[in-house]
């Protein structure tokens, strides 16, 4: 709406009549021109805990939704502060009390569910009694509200690794220093990042020498650590070397020490998933790597992977530019979350023919790092986290170390 992804949005669906606004807490008084909001509709607060670090979220609903969001909310009495809202609307009117109330319902149950952020809520909101067809079509309503809201920033309503079934996309990983005694986790990988699950072992010993990024997670992270050093929720890092750090508090190269059940190490699986790509003969009938020649032949040493992603891909920095490399994957699916200006780009890839059968067949260009790997994966990507050096770190984590 403002042109800035700081400032206020507005996102909607085809074929749906709910409209999302995303508004900064600053910017409330600027929306007094959205008839929409003034509207019956159901809202979410979000904000951070000062104490724990921890996203909150509030769920609530209201008959004129601008008025109720210029008034205190009770749990601010414990100086909590929200910071955003996410409201969403239907322009035709069709959101009336009943119908509100029953989101709000239904919404409370899903966060305290998901396990994502503290509810800030200090009842559990009633739910309307409403007929079968209607509760229907409200459920539809949830299900794209669940498809908008991480494209705006928030994840309140998708569940912890830790609270859904991996054993099939997401396959355990585990992590052992000292046999355990100086740290001992379990991970696995998601589209978000790698994560470590609650019942890790933290050991509460930093060496002198590790980095301040750490040291800050750590005490971020201090208030879900119990006295025995046990991981009561789950965290996601950027990358698998990041998440061995913060639990043994010592250098680690991720890729190596991260194991599966059979003990095969995350570096020994990218290899077996990336360096010999299954193209079709027809597009390269002689692959020995997933590195083009190109980059081979300048010896780019700086070499970055997508690690663990159900697609694989490497690439390269080279004047100034982010080049993904021939033979990488290139997911045929999209993502309901992934942006129009990706899905044009991916379009135009397969146009050109730079892309066939899922596989790039010549290294392409790109801006930026978080560009190609929303075209690999089909979906929005924040792209210095995903992509690894060989030594496990992510770029963001690398930027910061040097």
């Amino acid at each position: 709406m403002d042109g800035s992804a700081s400032e206020r949005w507005q996102a909607n669906l085809s074929n749906w009549n709910g409209v999302a606004y995303k508004i900064p807490r600053g910017k409330l008084k600027e929306c007094n021109d959205l008839s929409d909001l003034k509207a019956p509709g159901v809202y979410f607060l979000f904000g951070k805990d000062d104490e724990t670090g921890k996203s909150f979220i509030y769920v609530g609903e209201a008959d004129n939704v601008e008025k109720r969001l210029l008034q205190p909310h009770s749990f601010e009495n414990d100086g909590s502060y929200w910071t955003e809202v996410v409201t969403f609307v239907t322009p035709d009117g069709t959101l009336e009390k009943g119908r509100v109330k029953y989101l709000e319902h239904r919404f409370y149950t899903i966060a305290q569910k998901a396990k994502r952020y503290v509810v800030k809520n200090g009842n559990t909101p009633p739910k309307s009694p409403l007929s079968k067809p209607v509760q229907d079509s409200l459920e539809e309503f949830i299900i794209n509200v669940e498809l908008i809201l991480p494209t705006l920033g928030y994840s309140a309503f998708v569940p912890l690794p830790s609270e859904v079934d991996k054993e099939g996309d997401e396959p355990l990983l585990y992590f052992s220093r000292n046999l355990g005694k100086s740290g001992k986790g379990i991970g696995c990988i998601t589209s978000e990042g790698f994560w470590v699950l609650k019942g890790s072992f933290i050991y509460p010993k930093l060496a002198s020498y590790i980095s301040q990024g750490i040291k800050r997670a750590r005490k971020a992270y201090a208030g879900i650590i119990d006295a025995n050093g046990i991981l009561q929720d789950d965290i996601c890092f950027g990358s698998p070397s990041y998440a061995a750090m913060f639990i043994c508090g010592k250098s680690s190269n991720g890729l190596i020490e991260w194991k599966n059940k059979q003990g095969i190490s995350l570096k020994e699986l990218d290899i077996a998933e990336t360096t010999i790509p299954k193209v079709p003969s027809a597009i390269q009938p002689k692959i020995s790597s997933s590195l083009s020649e190109k980059a081979k032949n300048d010896n780019i040493k700086n070499m970055l992977h997508l690690a663990g992603r159900k697609v694989k891909a490497t690439a390269y920095i080279s004047d100034n530019q982010f080049i993904v490399c021939k033979n990488s994957e290139f997911s045929t699916t999209e993502t309901p979350s992934c942006p129009k200006y990706v899905h044009e780009r991916r379009q135009e890839l397969m146009a050109e023919g730079k892309v066939q059968d899922g596989y790039f067949i010549e290294d392409v260009p790109f801006s930026s790092s978080s560009t190609v790997a929303a075209c690999v994966t089909g979906g929005s990507a924040n792209g210095r986290k995903m992509w690894l050096y060989q030594d496990g770190q992510s770029i963001k984590e690398k930027e910061e170390h040097d």
